[in-house]
């Protein structure tokens, strides 16, 4: 007989009607501090695990239950045990925002995590800027305390110029903030670089990663100090509750004066944020010449708060100030009110679910850094300046200790809003306006088409399924902006009829006694289809025990041995929000089974002791060897126990050495029987897996697999990247191929990738002429190509590294450039402008006249040259194009003797020097 008892957790009614949104009730950061707000005022925590001087964020479902918690690298989940596959993620604890999670839309169970990376080298030199990602956690993974999805790890966002050098080092500043869209569907999370907003939004599909990006006027490039430190990434971006404004704090816009302190260029500013289309716009500066740091709004979106530092000009710290700015003011500027200055550094403010506000940061005086166990809050954060009753250091969170940062989250979860109760299919569910009564008339949607003007109603769904819920206050006959929830409701699965779970009895010490061994994560598989990610299976032996396990902890391990034959367990189904639940039952039951021992496998020795085993291949043979049906299935295991229990399946290609496995055995998904398997090794050719060639344009065609020398090549068969099946083949170009060796007796193999790289032929582009006078600087210009040396008019050398040739008399010049693996030499003639030392006029056709050497650069045409004797007397004036001077004056053969000249070129250049008249 089936047995069903439905039953709901009665004592939720009253959580929900005391706080808004739960999923940001419980807080984890600094050195191990955490709060819950869950019951309205603060309860310190002392459970957490974080030690983080800045960033963190966490998330509880809508019932205010821990889920997990973050400080951007590493993961914690409920039980504050480490995330399944939570670590190694791409934040940084002294990012000022290093995470923030997201729900996704229409997937309940389902988070993303995005984190953000340090934006600079302080403290680590060596390790590179990774920016921001975002990673999927499903809560369903691990038995219900959820783990980061495989393949759904570090997915890269782009919130940078790639083509920008600088921009695609740095990728980000410190900032990122979330809200729910206006579409009431999707969320949008923003991010600042530079001069730009990146907003990325999340769907039911998941991430968008194509921004919509919003380019401003103000730009805040990365700027490192003396200490490696980014000095305008720090300070906290946060959008506000109502989704309209979004302020940024920059803890520095420049690197400062000597006469002003470097730590006092930080600026605030304000912006405009559109949650339908993710724009920002409308920049309006509220704050300069400080440090501020953290940034908050008021629960209605009317206020903003700011904390910034005071540094004097030697950058010491003299205080920090808390302001309060009124949005509504016509000169937000100018409506700051200062409401507490004290010598706590200024640190994070955070809006909570109780509508307060509260503040990091530490004295510094009296080793507060080390020690502080207190946090400060603002009570009344929507009054004007005057009441908002700040405390300050006034939240107790020891014996842990309060650093930089506090969490945030989802700026819509602020919002006065409203709250849902029985979300069971088949119940009324209702819905109850948190908050003060600020309305004349309401109108609800409720996402199925049904309409109500009932302050608080009930609504009945006709079926299961996800729906957006708005709800439309209307005050002085002005309708609001809608305020949305999406929602729901659900159906948990129906248990098949006498359901029983098989397991074989042959492994134990007293095989058919109906006592065995069973994984229940099984009966987990077969009962819950995909569709139903968002409902835990939890197992207990009566009823009784069920209904007693209100947290779910006590619950049977996946492991189970039985205690009488054909046992019954109660079975608890819960959605994922702990909202409806109900018990069920299964039976297991132990049957006979068959003891396989096919015959030993061998497979291909590709490294020492190892081969390869296709096990897919091996399961067609053993259940031909052993003549089993084709409704049978086996799976492989490393161990007996995994294969009983099912589970830690090998792979298809299995690498291995010599060794035994075992099977498991299933008939139409019920146990058939179990069996091992011995592998063994059979030798196959030790061959690389990567062949790397270098041949010149005139070497080809090329010959590949002629390297192999495999002992009889005749027993293996060649697949070749090309389509041909020889043992080698030529090739013409450069490029990738790839050659698969099979044995065909033992269906495996091996591929080995063929790299052909041409080489490259350097090339002389041009030459760089600098001329000092009577020689030159020459720079010789090349193609991109690394390796290169150089030479001068003689291509034997001798080579140097340098492209730069100095002391370069003038006259005509060869220039060679080379690499050592070359197939040419590249050379490069051209006539150097400078003047001859000596010219010897005595008619015999060689150095009849002297003349600067010639030169096609057009800058180095000589203007005019003045010829002068010792005594400084004007012998010759040589006008441009001039064949040049003849040793004579005025007819009359001058004496050889030195002589001086002094010309300009077309440059503007003037030039002087002397040569040798020789006879």
């Amino acid at each position: 007989m089936k047995f069903l008892f439905i039953f709901f957790i009665s004592f939720l009614s009253l959580s929900l009607q005391l706080n808004a949104q739960q999923e940001a009730a419980h807080w984890y950061f600094g050195d191990g501090a955490g709060l819950s707000f869950s019951e309205g005022d603060p309860q310190n925590l002392d459970n957490g695990r974080l030690r983080t001087v800045e960033g963190s964020t966490s998330i509880s479902d809508q019932n205010g239950n821990l889920l997990f918690y973050t400080d951007g690298t590493i993961v914690f989940d409920r039980n504050h045990d480490l995330m399944q596959n939570g670590t190694d993620l791409k934040g940084n604890v002294s990012t000022t925002q290093s995470a923030i999670i997201v729900p996704r839309p229409a997937h309940p169970g389902r988070y993303f995590i995005f984190t953000v990376d340090k934006p600079d080298y302080y403290l680590t030199p060596n390790d590179e800027i990774e920016g921001v990602h975002f990673s999927e956690v499903d809560m369903s993974l691990n038995n219900g305390n959820g783990g980061i999805i495989e393949g759904r790890k570090n997915i890269h966002l782009i919130t940078y110029n790639p083509s920008n050098s600088v921009e695609n080092e740095f990728k980000s500043s410190e900032k990122i903030s979330a809200v729910i869209s206006g579409d009431c569907v999707s969320y949008w999370v923003v991010t600042q670089f530079t001069d730009k907003f990146y907003s990325f939004r999340v769907s039911e599909s998941g991430v968008e990663t194509t921004p919509v990006i919003s380019t401003l006027s103000n730009n805040f490039p990365p700027i490192l100090d003396d200490n490696d430190i980014n000095v305008t990434a720090g300070g906290y971006l946060k959008i506000s509750p109502d989704g309209k404004k979004m302020v940024a704090a920059y803890t520095g816009t420049s690197l400062g004066n000597s006469n002003s302190g470097t730590k006092n260029t930080g600026k605030v500013f304000l912006y405009n944020f559109n949650d339908l289309t993710g724009r920002v716009t409308n920049e309006e500066l509220l704050l300069e010449n400080s440090y501020p740091y953290g940034v908050g709004f008021s629960p209605t979106s009317s206020k903003l708060y700011i904390t910034a530092n005071i540094f004097n000009s030697n950058d010491f710290l003299e205080n920090s100030e808390l302001y309060q700015f009124d949005l509504a003011s016509n000169n937000v500027m100018d409506s700051r009110e200062l409401i507490h200055s004290s010598r706590n550094v200024a640190g994070a403010l955070q809006l909570a679910i109780n509508g307060k506000v509260y503040r990091a940061g530490y004295p510094t005086d009296d080793g507060g850094y080390l020690n502080h166990t207190r946090l400060s809050v603002i009570n009344e954060p929507d009054e004007e300046a005057q009441n908002v009753d700040y405390r300050h250091n006034s939240v107790d969170i020891s014996p842990n200790h309060s650093k930089l940062g506090l969490p945030p989250f989802v700026q819509s979860l602020f919002k006065s809003s409203f709250e849902v109760e029985n979300l069971c299919f088949g119940m009324n569910t209702k819905f109850t306006i948190s908050g003060e009564p600020d309305f004349d008339s309401v109108l609800w949607e409720f996402g199925d088409g049904e309409t109500s003007n009932t302050p608080n109603p009930s609504h009945a769904y006709s079926e299961p399924g996800i729906y957006t819920v708005a709800l439309i206050k209307t005050s002085n006959g002005i309708p609001q902006d809608p305020v949305c929830k999406e929602i729901t409701i659900l159906k948990l699965p129906e248990i098949a009829q006498d359901y029983t779970l098989q397991q074989c009895d042959i492994t134990d010490n007293d095989p058919g006694d109906g006592i065995t061994t069973f994984n229940l994560q099984l009966a987990r598989n077969e009962l819950l289809s995909s569709e139903n990610s968002s409902v835990q299976l939890y197992f207990y032996e009566n009823d009784q025990n069920a209904m007693d396990d209100v947290e779910n902890t006590q619950a049977l391990s996946s492991t189970y041995r039985n205690n009488i034959s054909n046992q019954e367990l109660t079975v608890k189904m819960v959605d994922f929000n702990g909202e409806c639940s109900k018990l069920d039952k299964i039976r297991l039951e132990a049957t006979g089974g068959v003891q396989l021992n096919p015959a030993p496998v061998k497979g291909c020795e590709l490294t020492d002791g190892e081969g390869e085993f296709n096990l897919t291949d091996i399961e067609q043979n053993i259940i031909q060897e052993l003549g089993l049906n084709q409704n049978i299935t086996l799976s492989f295991h490393q161990t007996e126990n995994d294969a009983i229990l099912g589970e830690n399946y090998l792979p298809e290609i299995y690498l291995s050495s010599s060794k035994t496995i075992y099977i498991r055995a299933e008939a139409d998904n019920s146990c058939y029987g179990f069996g091992s398997i011995d592998l063994q090794i059979a030798a196959f050719p030790r061959l690389n897996n990567i062949m790397e060639l270098q041949a010149c344009v005139s070497d080809f065609p090329i010959s590949l697999g002629n390297d192999l020398n495999i002992p009889n090549a005749e027993n293996y068969d060649f697949s070749w990247s090309t389509g041909e099946n020889s043992q080698t083949i030529l090739v013409n170009t450069a490029g990738s191929y790839s050659l698969t060796i099979t044995d065909p007796n033992l269906s495996c193999g091996q591929s080995i990738n063929f790299i052909v790289e041409e080489f490259q032929n350097p090339e002389i582009l041009d030459l760089e002429i600098e001329n000092q006078g009577e020689t030159n600087q020459v720079t010789v210009l090349t193609n991109d190509l690394s390796g290169l040396s150089f030479a001068m008019d003689n291509p034997d050398g001798p080579y140097q590294s340098s492209p730069t040739f100095r002391n370069v008399p003038g006259g005509t010049h060869t220039f060679y450039a080379r690499t050592d693996n070359s197939c040419t030499v590249a050379q490069f003639e051209e006539i150097i402008f400078g003047f001859p030392a000596f010219f010897t006029p005595n008619a015999d056709g060689y150095n009849d006249h002297w003349l600067p050497y010639e030169t096609n650069t057009t800058e180095f045409q000589v203007e005019y040259i003045h010829i002068f004797d010792r005594y400084g007397k004007l012998l010759k004036e040589l006008p441009a194009n001039s064949p040049g001077w003849d040793g004579t004056y005025n007819g009359r053969v001058m004496p050889p003797s030195d002589y001086w000249f002094k010309g300009k070129l077309a440059n503007g250049q003037e030039f002087s020097g002397h040569f040798t008249l020789k006879r």
